[in-house]
């Protein structure tokens, strides 16, 4: 079984991808968002633009979420439109949420994230940077 299945609720709808700014954020100047010095959004890696939409909540409309900013801990609140900006980000037409959460359970390997046992949820690991407050 997988805890990271869509739910009706959590499923995009059109109303969602019409704020313009949610499907333009590939052309982000880091001078445009939030106050950390990467540039926002254009990370090659996922778990590296899923860090900076979350700290860039004025870009990242209602997408992704803090549970528990200090433990590092979020939550996917839009996922189907997180796919689609992660695929519009990577020139992929064809990126749906499945295909995501794949990727993002890869970085469970590799200490990027850790395993919460709860749909939608995820903790960035001990090898993950760039996330904490008290370290941007």
């Amino acid at each position: 079984y997988s805890f990271f299945n869509d739910t009706e609720e959590t499923k995009a709808t059109i109303k969602d991808y019409a704020d313009s700014n949610c499907l333009k954020t590939s052309g982000i100047k880091s001078q445009d968002c939030h106050s950390h010095s990467r540039t926002s959004l254009q990370s090659s890696h996922l778990w590296e633009f899923v860090r900076d939409l979350l700290l860039s909540p004025e870009e990242n409309c209602g997408i992704l979420e803090w549970e528990d900013r200090e433990q590092g801990i979020f939550r996917v609140v839009k996922s189907e439109a997180l796919a689609k900006m992660w695929g519009q980000r990577k020139k992929n037409d064809r990126m749906t949420y499945e295909k995501l959460s794949r990727a993002l359970r890869y970085y469970y390997k590799t200490g990027i994230l850790e395993r919460v046992d709860r749909r939608l949820v995820y903790k960035f690991g001990k090898n993950a940077h760039g996330w904490q407050e008290d370290k941007l």
